[in-house]
C-alpha cells in the first residue's frame, strides 16, 4: 500500500503527530527551506528539539531543503557557493534529525533552454549532488521538477546519476500537470528513478496547493500511473494545514482503497 506523507502544521505539531500515528502517515518538514530561519542556528536548533520531543521513529520522514534562489549551477562562483552551503544546510538538518532523505528543486529554467546552458546545468547539478551523496551517504537526495517543462533533463540527470545509491528523483505530479498539461509522459520517462511524489489539486491555472479532491486532477489516472511506473514511490499530501492535510488524506486514502 502506498506510504503517505503529511506536511506537520508546527502551531499545532503535537496534533499533527497524533493524527499522523492514528493514520500510519511519515512526516516531511517545511520548516528549513527559508534562508532567515538557516540563518538562524538557535532557531534550527529549537526547532529540531521541539520535533525530537514527539519520540516519533523519524527515519522514514522527510524534509524539503533549501530552494530560494539555489543555483549550484550559476556562471557567478560566489551564487554557486552560497547555493551548495543552502544545501548543504539542509543535508545537515536532516542528519541530525536521521531523516530520509532531503528534496530539493532543479531549478532548470525552460526558457533558457539550449545545448550550452542544458549541459551546463546537467554538469554543475550532478557535481552538486555528486558531492553531498558521498558527504551524506545515510540521507537520501531528492531532485524535483520546479519550472521544468518536460522531464527531459531530470531524466537525464537521473541517467548520469545511476551510480549514486542515494539519490532519485521526486516527481511533483501538480507541476508537471500545470506546465505541460500532461502527467503520463512524466511517469513514463521518470517512473524507474522516482521515489518520492509530491500531490495536491489545482484548476491548470498555478499552484495554488488545493487539497487532493478540491481540483481538476484526474486521480484515477495518477494512481494507474504510479502503479505501472512507480509502485513503490512514497507520497507526498503537499498542502498546508491540518485541516486541509485532514481532507486531503482522506480523499487519497479512499482513492488507495478503490485501486486495491
Amino acid at each position: 500500500m502506498t506510504q503517505l506523507y503529511m506536511i506537520p502544521d508546527f502551531k499545532s505539531v503535537a496534533e499533527s503527530a497524533q493524527y499522523a500515528a492514528e493514520q500510519n502517515l511519515r512526516f516531511e518538514y517545511n520548516d528549513f527551506i527559508f534562508p532567515s530561519v538557516l540563518d538562524d542556528e538557535k532557531l534550527v536548533e529549537e526547532r529540531i528539539a521541539e520535533y525530537k520531543r514527539l519520540n516519533r521513529d523519524c527515519s522514514k520522514d522527510t524534509m524539503h531543503g533549501a530552494f530560494f534562489d539555489v543555483t549550484v549551477f550559476s556562471y557567478d562562483a560566489k551564487i554557486r557557493e552560497v547555493s551548495l552551503l543552502r544545501m548543504r544546510q539542509s543535508m545537515e538538518i536532516a542528519k541530525k534529525m536521521g531523516l530520509r532523505g532531503v528534496v530539493f528543486h532543479g531549478n532548470h529554467c525552460p526558457f533558457l533552454h539550449g545545448e550550452i546552458y542544458d549541459t551546463h546545468w546537467l554538469d554543475c547539478t550532478e557535481e552538486a549532488v555528486r558531492e553531498l551523496a558521498k558527504e551524506y551517504p545515510d540521507v537520501e537526495i531528492f531532485m524535483e521538477n520546479m519550472f521544468d517543462d518536460t522531464p527531459e533533463m531530470l531524466r537525464k540527470l537521473a541517467e548520469r546519476l545511476q551510480d549514486v545509491k542515494n539519490f532519485g528523483i521526486c516527481l511533483d505530479y501538480s507541476h508537471a500537470q500545470i506546465t505541460s498539461k500532461n502527467g503520463v509522459v512524466w511517469f513514463e520517462q521518470l517512473g524507474k528513478f522516482v521515489r518520492h511524489i509530491h500531490v495536491n489539486d489545482h484548476c491548470f491555472a498555478g499552484d495554488v496547493h488545493m487539497a487532493p479532491g478540491e481540483g481538476m486532477t484526474d486521480w484515477e489516472e495518477f494512481f494507474c500511473l504510479k502503479e505501472q511506473y512507480a509502485p513503490e514511490a512514497t507520497v507526498l499530501c503537499e498542502v498546508s494545514g491540518l485541516e486541509k492535510a485532514r481532507k486531503g488524506i482522506s480523499f487519497l486514502k479512499s482513492m488507495i482503497q478503490r485501486k486495491m
